[in-house]
């Protein structure tokens, strides 16, 4: 397996699941499955010890479950860039895919998702460049159920460029199509998202889509 394989971590109760998951991740020349978790507390410690770069994290689980297990991971990981977490779960409803969302993670996926739908979104969420389109329909979706008056004053900390780019990431905008109607280079584009979940204390580009939302920053169309 090549050095720039992306290190995929699985996390479900049912080995059967976790183990044709591994499968088909090891299948792929760019990935590798660098260990499999059957709850919330094993995924913490197979984090720590294998630092994986991409979760698939399921939610129900014996023990702990599967969001109390992003926000363990998520806020353990300081200095080093922390995994990404993509939930891949049974569960359909609006109000756990805002609690996965706000709790970091990256991307939302059901279980009856096609396999080249996993792995386009293991590929897209680990490159960072845009939020994949499952992921901000469900974020979206989530987020217009518990809309939020407008607050301008929630972009405070930005500059006027970032404000501009936070309002096209919010939109599910790609880096390339942000750096097209802004007029900026991609490089530029990735060095303001930085500066924007700094600035507002977010983990992911999926964050940013209910940050708008709750604060009436953006409207549905």
């Amino acid at each position: 397996m090549p050095d720039a394989s992306i290190r995929v971590l699985v996390v479900d109760d049912q080995p059967l699941f976790s183990s044709g998951m591994g499968m088909l991740i090891e299948a792929q020349p760019d990935m590798d499955c660098v260990a499999t978790a059957e709850n919330g507390e094993f995924a913490v410690e197979a984090v720590r010890r294998e630092r994986p770069e991409i979760v698939l994290m399921d939610l129900r689980m014996p023990g702990m479950n599967g969001l109390d297990a992003t926000r363990l991971i998520l806020s353990e990981s300081t200095g080093d860039e922390p995994p990404r977490v993509i939930v891949l779960t049974t569960i359909k409803n609006d109000d756990v895919v805002l609690q996965a969302m706000a709790a970091g993670a990256s991307a939302f996926l059901t279980k009856d998702a096609t396999p080249d739908e996993v792995l386009s979104t293991i590929r897209t969420v680990y490159s960072g460049d845009a939020v994949t389109r499952s992921a901000f329909g469900a974020a979206e979706s989530a987020a217009r159920s518990v809309p939020g008056k407008p607050r301008e004053e929630a972009l405070a900390d930005l500059s006027p460029r970032e404000r501009e780019v936070f309002l096209l990431m919010a939109r599910g905008l790609s880096n390339a199509e942000i750096a097209e109607a802004s007029w900026i280079s991609e490089a530029t584009v990735k060095s303001h998202t930085r500066a924007i979940l700094q600035k507002l204390a977010l983990r992911s580009r999926v964050q940013v889509v209910i940050y708008a939302y709750e604060n009436g920053l953006v409207t549905s169309a």
